[in-house]
């Protein structure tokens, strides 16, 4: 063999060794220093500025972020926020199918991180998930791949066993060379205690399928005047369908607000609501409920009023039957949420006949009450401690027909009565 025939087969020998070399594992603490920059925490506010969620984010791009659409439910106000740093975040692209939402935030000139692919994970695997798992203290969480369930669908989910925390929500998940491999999401009820991720591998998708919904939410209105339907499930009102509701605070104002709920679209459980409070409202607020959960919705009347509704789509979405095991409802909107949580139980008292400004009903009529233990304020204002709420749920009119809402202070010595709602139906019409 000649010397440049050796010389040769030595220099394809060593770049056929690089390329075959496995990617380097690194130890936690480089993988944290490398990518918590761009990992920010995320703040989801109401209307009146009041704290929703607190969840975390991933930078993608200088100035974009891919967060939980979860995370975003209701918002009205969205920051970032990462040691003294805070910015101002709106929704750009949303892919509620697969809960990934992205977030312009001008000025956020920050790397992302490397983005890397979930594609041949196994069981055994070890991950970091890092994220904001108590509020505004950073941390990184080690754990393992425990399965991954349906690959390569839009249903893909990658179960890990690091501890679940509402704060990890849209925190990223990263393999050992600090490759930004998944985003995390919402559990399950039976997988509660675990986190659990959607691959990387969408996030390049997220601005085309994002694009593609806004798209065919602002589509012609279909023949006939309503807006465009899209695909319904078994029970769900057709989009175009409207209740007006009369809704009276019987304590303080004693005066009733006229309320509009049109529906303008239906996508499998997905209801997107456009609500109207008087007749002077100038903006239609516009919310999104997915009927299949048990939570309470709520929407502003004005700066002093709200309706907290539990769940109005949900006995519709059970084919106008209650749930087997109705699951407690969560997101109580009401009290500061640095005080003790709210502990909620219901009732499903069965049917019943209910007489409303719209007609009599016959409607399932389930009983919800929950409570907390906190003193009163150092101001000397008076803390909700207890609430009883019962709503009737009309199959006829695919929602609810009344509602009564009740809430007490939290001084357990002599609460007293610091909200009386009732809300009732006055119209219904279904779509044309």
């Amino acid at each position: 063999m000649t010397p440049c025939v050796k010389h040769c087969l030595g220099i394809g020998a060593a770049l056929l060794s690089l390329v075959a070399a496995p990617a380097r594992a690194l130890p936690p603490d480089q993988i944290f220093d490398r990518v918590a920059p761009g990992v920010w925490s995320v703040k989801a506010y109401a209307a009146d500025e009041r704290l929703l969620a607190g969840a975390s984010g991933v930078v993608i791009a200088p100035g974009k972020l891919v967060t939980s659409c979860r995370a975003l439910a209701r918002a009205r106000q969205v920051q970032l926020r990462r040691g003294n740093a805070i910015y101002d975040a709106k929704l750009e692209f949303p892919d509620v199918e697969r809960d990934l939402c992205q977030l312009d935030v001008p000025g956020l000139a920050v790397l992302a991180p490397a983005l890397g692919t979930a594609r041949g994970l196994r069981p055994g695997q070890r991950l970091y998930v890092v994220g904001f798992s108590r509020g505004n203290e950073q941390s990184i969480s080690e754990g393992l791949v425990s399965a991954v369930s349906d690959a390569a669908t839009d249903k893909e989910r990658i179960l890990t066993t690091v501890p679940a925390s509402p704060g990890l929500l849209g925190a990223g998940v990263f393999n050992e060379e600090g490759n930004l491999v998944g985003v995390v999401t919402a559990s399950p009820k039976d997988a509660a205690a675990t986190a659990l991720a959607v691959p990387a591998d969408w996030v390049p998708e997220i601005a085309a399928r994002g694009q593609a919904a806004l798209a065919a939410r602002a589509r012609p209105a279909a023949p006939g005047g309503g807006p465009a339907a899209g695909t319904v499930i078994a029970g769900l009102p057709a989009a175009g369908t409207a209740w007006v509701y009369g809704y009276a605070e019987r304590i303080f104002a004693n005066k009733q607000v006229e309320v509009t709920v049109r529906v303008l679209r239906v996508d499998d459980a997905v209801v997107e609501e456009a609500v109207t409070a008087g007749v002077q409202t100038a903006k239609d607020a516009r919310r999104v409920i997915d009927a299949r959960q048990s939570r309470f919705i709520e929407y502003p009347l004005d700066s002093s009023n709200t309706v907290v509704e539990l769940a109005p789509y949900l006995v519709a979405a059970n084919h106008d039957k209650a749930p087997a095991d109705f699951p407690g409802p969560v997101g109580y909107p009401l009290g500061s949420p640095a005080l003790p949580g709210w502990v909620v139980s219901i009732q499903v008292e069965g049917w019943e006949k209910v007489t409303v400004p719209a007609g009599t009903f016959r409607a399932l009529r389930i009983e919800c009450t929950g409570r907390r233990s906190a003193p009163l304020s150092s101001k000397g204002g008076l803390l909700a401690g207890r609430f009883k709420m019962n709503v009737w749920f009309a199959p006829e009119v695919k929602r609810l027909v009344r509602m009564e809402h009740k809430v007490w202070s939290a001084d357990s010595f002599a609460p007293t009565l610091i909200n009386d709602n009732l809300l009732e139906l006055t119209s219904y019409r279904p779509p044309s």
